[in-house]
C-alpha cells in the first residue's frame, strides 16, 4: 500500500506555466476498446476516436459526447453513420434524429440482419410511419396510480405543443391558461374515457369542442360534478370563472396550439395507435429513427417530445432493477440536436443518465447554435460531454475556447503559443477527414477519420417503410356524452377518492350556484396555498386576437 506522502503530488503543478502536448496513438488506445469492424458481432460500441477502416478504438464507457461541426463537413459520414453500426453490430439499442432519412438507409438493414426491432417515426410522410400514441405511456401510469408521474408527463407533452406560441408571444398569461386549460381536459380524458379513445384525436375534438358556445356550456355542467381541490378541478376551475373575453384569449391560444394537429388528420391517425412498446426499448434491442424535415421545423417539437417521453420511460423502468440500471444501454444519437425545441429538463437528464445506463450523442453545427437555444444550460450540457469532438467552424469565439482548451507550447525562441491556433482550427482538411477530439483526461488528439464508405462493415438493405395510408376508424371521446351521463348519475362525480363525495352542499344548489360555490371555494384554496392575488384581475386583462 501506498505511504499517504506518495499520494501527494503537487509538483506538476507548481510551475506557473505547464507545456501542452498531443496525445499519442497508444495514450487512446489504452482507454479505449478496439473493434474489428469485420468481425461482427462486437462486444460493446462508442463513438470510435481512432480508426483506419479495419479497427477502431471506440468509447466505450459511460460518456457523453459533443460533435461540432458546419454544415458539409461530414459529421454523419465520420463519427454518426459508424457509430450507429457500431451499436447495431453490438446490440445497444439507439433512438436517432434523422432529418434526411439517411442514418436509415445506411444503418437501418444492420439492425434488422441482427434481429433488432426496427422502428421508423416519419415525420416527413405520416402514411409510411410506425404509430406512436403520445397518451398511452402517461394514461397507463395514471391508471396505475402512479398519477404524479403521468401529470409530469402531459405537462412535457403540453411544454413541447405551446413552445412555439411561448417563443411568439410577450404575454405567456394566456398560453399558460391555454395549458392549465388543456391539462384539465386530458385528466378528464383519462379519468372517463375508453383505452381506444384515448389518443390525440381525442384531445383535439375536446379542445375544438369546447370553443363552441354550446358545448362550452357542457364543460361549465361537468365542472359542477369535479371535485374542487383536484388538479383538474383547480385547473378547470381557472378558466371557468374567467370573464367571456378572457375565455376568447385562452380559446384563442388553446386553438393556436394544436392547430397542427387539427389541420392534419394523417398525423392525428398515425398518432392513434402504438406499434411498439416503449418500455421494452431499455430491455430489447430496439432501434428507432426519429424522421424529421430539415428543410422547415413545423412538427420538430414531435421529436423533443418522443425523446423527452422516451428518456423518462427510461428512468422508470431502471428505477425497478435492482442496480437502477437498464439491462441494455440506450444510446440517444441527436443529430442536429439545436435545431430541434429545446427539450425541457435537458440539462438534468444528461447530468442523471449515465448511471442508468444512457448516453447521449449531441450533434451541432455551433457552440452559438446551441447557446441560443438552451442559454445558460448550453455550459450544463457541454460540461457534462466527456468527449469534445471538432471538425469546423466559423466563429471566432468558439474557434478561442478549443484554441484554449488544448492548452499552450514553447517555441525554440522560449515564447508560448498555442498547441493549435484558431486559425489552424479553421483549416482541419475535410479531404482526410481531420478531427480534433478532446477525450476525457487526456491530452488533445488530432486524427485522420475514414469515410463511412471506407469502412469493413457487412452491410444490409434497410426495410422498407411501413405503410399505414389507407383511413382508420379512430375513436374520439364525446364531451356532450360525458355531460349526459354525469346529469343522470350514469357516471359518478370525477376525480374524488374513494372514500370522498360531492360535499352535501352542492347537491341541494342549482348549476350556477354550484359553479359559483365552486369559484368560492377555489379562491379560498389559493390564498391558502399561495397567499397572493391572482397574476391578473378580470377586469384589466385586455382582449387579445
Amino acid at each position: 500500500m501506498k505511504d499517504i506522502k506518495e499520494t501527494y503530488r503537487y509538483e506538476r503543478y507548481q510551475a506557473p506555466y505547464e507545456e501542452s502536448r498531443w496525445a499519442e496513438p497508444e495514450e487512446i488506445m489504452a482507454d479505449t476498446v478496439p473493434i474489428e469492424i469485420d468481425k461482427p458481432p462486437y462486444q460493446t460500441a462508442g463513438i470510435p476516436l481512432l480508426c483506419d477502416g479495419r479497427v477502431a478504438y471506440v468509447d466505450h464507457q459511460d460518456h457523453h459526447t459533443l460533435l461540432f461541426g458546419a454544415t458539409g463537413s461530414k459529421k454523419s459520414r465520420l463519427f454518426v453513420m459508424p457509430m450507429i453500426q457500431m451499436m447495431a453490430n453490438a446490440g445497444e439499442s439507439y433512438v436517432v434524429t434523422d432529418p434526411k432519412g439517411e442514418l436509415y438507409q445506411q444503418t437501418a438493414g444492420t439492425a434488422k440482419a441482427n434481429g433488432f426491432k426496427v422502428l421508423a417515426l416519419n415525420f416527413r410522410d405520416f402514411t409510411r410511419s410506425h404509430r406512436w400514441n403520445p397518451l398511452q405511456i402517461p394514461y397507463e401510469l395514471y391508471q396505475n396510480g402512479q398519477k404524479d408521474d403521468a401529470i409530469g408527463m402531459l405537462n412535457d407533452l403540453l411544454a413541447s405543443i405551446s413552445a412555439d406560441s411561448m417563443e411568439r408571444t410577450k404575454d405567456i398569461f394566456w398560453i399558460q391558461q391555454a395549458n392549465s386549460l388543456a391539462l384539465a381536459l386530458l385528466l378528464i380524458l383519462f379519468e372517463t374515457g375508453r383505452p381506444e379513445e384515448i389518443n390525440m384525436g381525442s384531445f383535439v375534438k375536446m379542445c375544438g369542442e369546447y370553443g363552441k358556445p354550446i358545448n362550452s356550456n357542457k364543460l361549465y355542467e361537468i365542472a359542477s360534478y369535479i371535485n374542487p381541490e383536484s388538479i383538474a378541478g383547480m385547473n378547470l376551475a381557472g378558466v371557468i370563472i374567467s370573464a367571456e373575453k378572457t375565455k376568447d384569449s385562452i380559446m384563442s391560444s388553446l386553438h393556436a396550439m394544436i392547430r397542427i394537429f387539427a389541420i392534419q388528420k394523417k398525423l392525428i391517425t398515425m398518432m392513434a395507435g402504438n406499434d411498439f412498446d416503449m418500455r421494452a426499448i431499455g430491455r430489447e434491442k430496439t432501434a428507432v429513427y426519429v424522421m424529421i424535415p430539415d428543410e422547415k421545423s413545423t412538427y420538430h417539437f414531435l421529436a423533443t417530445l418522443f425523446i423527452k417521453q422516451c428518456y423518462e420511460t427510461m428512468i422508470q423502468e431502471a428505477q425497478l432493477t435492482p442496480d437502477i440500471r437498464l439491462s441494455r444501454r440506450v444510446n440517444f444519437v441527436l443529430d442536429e440536436f439545436a435545431n430541434i425545441p429545446a427539450i425541457p429538463d435537458m440539462d438534468a437528464m444528461i447530468t442523471a443518465a449515465r448511471s442508468r445506463n444512457m448516453r447521449f450523442f449531441l450533434v451541432v453545427q455551433s457552440f452559438h447554435q446551441l447557446e441560443k437555444l438552451y442559454g445558460e444550460n448550453a455550459r450544463t450540457l457541454t460540461s457534462n460531454c466527456e468527449n469534445w469532438i471538432y471538425l469546423n467552424s466559423k466563429e471566432f469565439d468558439h474557434l478561442t475556447e478549443i484554441s484554449n482548451l488544448c492548452g499552450n507550447v514553447y517555441t525554440t525562441g522560449g515564447q508560448i503559443r498555442p498547441l493549435i491556433a484558431p486559425s489552424q482550427l479553421l483549416h482541419l482538411s475535410k479531404k482526410k477527414g481531420e478531427a480534433l477530439i478532446l477525450a476525457a483526461r487526456h491530452y488533445p488528439l488530432l486524427t485522420e477519420m475514414p469515410d463511412i464508405s471506407d469502412y469493413a462493415f457487412a452491410y444490409a438493405k434497410a426495410p422498407e417503410l411501413p405503410e399505414n395510408g389507407e383511413k382508420v376508424h379512430v375513436a374520439m371521446f364525446d364531451l356532450n356524452m360525458l355531460a349526459s351521463e354525469l346529469e343522470s348519475g350514469m357516471q359518478e362525480e370525477l376525480f374524488y377518492e374513494e372514500e370522498e363525495k360531492i360535499p352535501e352542499e352542492y347537491r341541494t344548489l342549482n348549476k350556477d350556484e354550484a359553479l359559483d360555490l365552486a369559484a368560492a371555494r377555489l379562491q379560498d384554496l389559493i390564498r391558502l396555498l399561495e397567499d397572493t392575488e391572482m397574476p391578473y384581475d378580470d377586469d384589466d386583462v385586455p382582449f387579445t386576437e
